[in-house]
């Protein structure tokens, strides 16, 4: 009976081992989706912009805003051909858009991914992971910084990053068909339901579940029948009932102003345009839906009179300006020349008047006061070639000072004080000692107030 009782416990024993190694073995499964789990909630613990007849509400509180284009978040043209935006361009993206006020930023190539060999659809039906990588990480940045996104589907036009010739020419029928063929609206429907339906990469939810994005956009500056709105913004509402459907035609249509499942219209403004801008808006509002300023073209005289307009006209319920790019990876900033872009703080003086008329406007649309500007980013030097010393900006900086010493941990001499900008670099040390010498360079924002120095690095 003793050996018997003692192979019990041997026996009891086992089983607790084998018991505690099955736990732990659910344990390590189980981890990672109850880490996901917390991290869906947490998403969904944020609100959708909803919409209630002519106004948009977030929270129980009307939401006007203003905000900006940013067309490559996606997939980018500017920086060495068509390429994948790097994490830091996207993340300097972000930190400026806060700092400008920017409540939503409206984007083509986080929604137009067809037709080439870096898109989501780069063929009829083959859909790539790699790409829509990209789109995820800008979403959960987006989300990350309290941004609201549009998200436009597809594109009137020819450009590098697809659009709806696509469909057409996958089916070799003509472009016109786009808005008829019932094989080819299948197929775009099918891309559509495979963007909504995927799951963020890192926020670990739908995109079609995530409260991060505030509309879709039936397309780009579109000329569709009613027929083709109807038809898409019902498919959009059959497998997402959270957002909002934007109607993508490039002006107002009066005909599709009774759709059910259209929530908001918009126009494009080149030149701004007050009284049209006016009258849009009341045309959309006695139709008891929302009307937004799609895009506009900052680079003008009537800027301030236009932003005032939008702010006194409660029948417009925000706008985007076209266009925002960020810091290059290397030092500068990403250029692109369309006559549109904007840098922050601004590449000149009338720049610079221009976005602090922009960066007002916003705050002015959340009903909020401007508040004082955010503490530069961390630069970093790449590279230092003789005595030229290059840099990768920080967002929000607007002057760098530059700093020298002949060890790493110093003693530091200031050699350039606020002397440089993000167009200045590289910038010289033309009284540069001979041997070994370290540099750090600090950025500083309108206020003067610095951020945190760069990594030291030797010649």
């Amino acid at each position: 009976q003793e050996s018997r009782g003692l192979g019990d416990v041997y026996k009891r024993q086992y089983q607790r081992r084998v018991r505690g190694r099955k736990l732990a073995r659910m344990n390590n499964l189980l981890l990672p989706f109850l880490i996901s789990l917390s991290l869906v909630l947490s998403l969904h613990g944020a609100s959708f912009v909803t919409r209630q007849g002519t106004k948009l509400y977030l929270n129980g509180t009307q939401f006007r805003y203003s905000g900006c284009n940013m067309y490559w978040l996606g997939l980018d043209e500017n920086v060495g051909g068509v390429n994948y935006p790097t994490n830091f361009r996207v993340d300097d993206a972000m930190a400026t858009a806060v700092e400008l006020g920017v409540s939503v930023i409206r984007s083509l190539t986080l929604g137009v991914s067809t037709g080439n060999s870096k898109s989501y659809e780069p063929s009829l039906n083959t859909f790539q992971e790699r790409a829509i990588d990209y789109i995820d990480y800008a979403v959960w940045k987006a989300g990350q910084a309290g941004i609201k996104l549009i998200i436009s589907l597809t594109d009137n036009y020819h450009y590098y990053h697809g659009g709806k010739h696509d469909f057409t020419d996958w089916r070799g029928v003509s472009e016109s068909s786009f808005y008829v063929d019932t094989q080819v609206i299948a197929d775009f429907q099918n891309y559509i339901n495979h963007l909504l339906t995927h799951t963020n990469n890192y926020t670990g939810i739908q995109l079609r579940n995530d409260p991060t994005i505030m509309a879709w956009e039936t397309g780009n500056e579109l000329i569709p029948p009613v027929s083709w709105t109807k038809t898409i913004s019902e498919y959009i509402k059959s497998i997402d009932s959270n957002h909002l459907v934007l109607d993508g035609r490039y002006g107002i249509d009066t005909n599709s102003l009774s759709l059910a499942t259209v929530d908001m219209y918009s126009d494009h403004f080149y030149p701004m345009d007050v009284n049209r801008a006016q009258s849009d808006a009341k045309l959309v509002a006695n139709a008891n839906k929302v009307f937004i300023v799609g895009e506009y073209g900052w680079p003008s005289s009537s800027l301030s009179s236009f932003l005032s307009a939008i702010e006194s006209t409660p029948e417009i319920s925000g706008d985007t300006w076209w266009s925002f790019f960020p810091h290059s990876d290397n030092y500068g900033f990403v250029q692109h020349n369309d006559g549109f872009t904007l840098h922050y703080p601004g590449d000149n003086s009338e720049m610079q008047s221009r976005v602090a008329m922009l960066r007002e406007h916003a705050f002015k649309m959340r009903g909020q006061n401007v508040p004082k500007h955010l503490i530069p980013a961390k630069p970093t030097i790449t590279s230092i070639n003789g005595n030229a010393i290059a840099w990768r900006g920080a967002a929000v900086a607007a002057k760098y000072s530059v700093e020298r010493a002949t060890g790493s941990q110093g003693p530091w001499t200031v050699i350039c004080d606020q002397c440089a900008t993000d167009n200045e670099t590289p910038w010289k040390d033309n009284n540069q000692p001979s041997g070994s010498v370290w540099y750090r360079v600090r950025g500083y924002n309108l206020d003067n107030v610095p951020g945190d120095y760069s990594e030291p690095v030797k010649k």
